[in-house]
């Protein structure tokens, strides 16, 4: 018969064996060496909680917006990024505008097996239709990133072995510090796809950044009114923090919760536009000077109709008349 164990922790200030003296002077070696996580753990019995660097879920939902079913004027270009999961894919349709203006378009969970090939018909349907803005422009997706670290590695090569030349692309996130974010592609892989290394780390961070800005314009990251309160969990589901290994700092993202979806697919998306090479201002300003070019015809084609109207004089015996 097993009989239970009966445990309890207690700080040091309760040891028989160790001086105030002895412990206070631990803190302060802990503090210069910025490894108070130890001191907190071990001479306290305490669980070192970091609070990190994040961004809160509710302040992003206050920002959702009511911009109907069409894509905003504002947007000059749409990326996509793709994450496959066991039982599905996740989508979000990024439009990208001045000056790295996100507007999340649309974001799609694509249930089915992705060893089958029904899902990916679906992803097709999504990453090769058109979409129209409100001043009646098509868009296509200009590029797109989908992830190949996940369980179905095979399949998602072959899917983007066929398409390639219609901008679909291969990434493999690399952890670390101090990567770019899009690397030099490689052909080394199982798929003979062009693989391009996105640093992870780097993503996030660009990510977090563009979140943390609050007024609409350069950066600034909207949303639409009916995006689920699930959606902005998993965009803001990590926070980076600082841990001290062997007394030396070292900077990590870790989960607040178990699904983080939103935020991977957004990386995604991001690392596609870094892909494509496209400058984005130039085309806002090709689509800029185009729509004042069309306002400029259209104001010229009123005038002329409205002075061909004031030279045919009306008939009739009182405007006829002469004296």
């Amino acid at each position: 018969m097993n009989l239970p164990v009966i445990s309890y922790h207690l700080n040091e200030m309760y040891s028989c064996f160790r001086k105030l003296g002895d412990i206070a002077q631990s803190f302060l070696d802990k503090k210069h060496t910025n490894d108070l996580q130890t001191f907190v753990n071990v001479s306290l019995a305490e669980t070192w909680e970091e609070q990190g660097e994040g961004v809160e879920e509710h302040v992003i939902k206050q920002r959702a917006e009511d911009w109907g079913d069409k894509v905003p004027e504002q947007v000059a270009v749409l990326v996509a990024g793709v994450d496959v999961q066991d039982d599905r894919l996740e989508v979000e349709i990024l439009g990208v505008g001045r000056d790295l203006e996100q507007w999340s378009v649309d974001y799609q969970t694509l249930q089915g097996d992705p060893s089958s090939p029904a899902v990916w018909e679906h992803l097709d349907s999504v990453l090769f239709a058109e979409y129209e803005t409100h001043d009646g422009r098509l868009l296509n997706i200009r590029s797109t990133a989908i992830d190949t670290g996940g369980h179905h590695t095979q399949a998602t090569y072959r899917y983007i072995k066929a398409r390639e030349g219609r901008r679909v692309f291969g990434i493999k996130g690399i952890g670390g510090e101090g990567k770019p974010l899009v690397g030099r592609p490689s052909r080394n892989n199982i798929g003979k796809i062009h693989l391009f290394p996105v640093g992870s780390d780097t993503a996030k961070e660009a990510v977090f950044g563009h979140l943390r800005i609050t007024d609409p314009g350069p950066g600034y990251c909207h949303f639409p009114i009916d995006r689920p309160d699930e959606y902005f969990e998993q965009l803001t589901a990590e926070r980076r923090v600082t841990r001290y290994v062997r007394g030396h700092a070292k900077r990590q993202w870790v989960k607040k919760r178990a699904r983080n979806e939103a935020l991977d697919v957004r990386c995604y998306a991001l690392a596609a536009l870094s892909i494509s090479g496209i400058n984005v201002n130039t085309i806002a300003d090709k689509m800029l000077a185009q729509s004042k070019a069309e306002k400029t015809e259209s104001g010229e084609q009123t005038q002329d109709v409205r002075r061909r109207m004031q030279r045919k004089r009306p008939g009739g015996f009182v405007n006829n008349w002469r004296v």
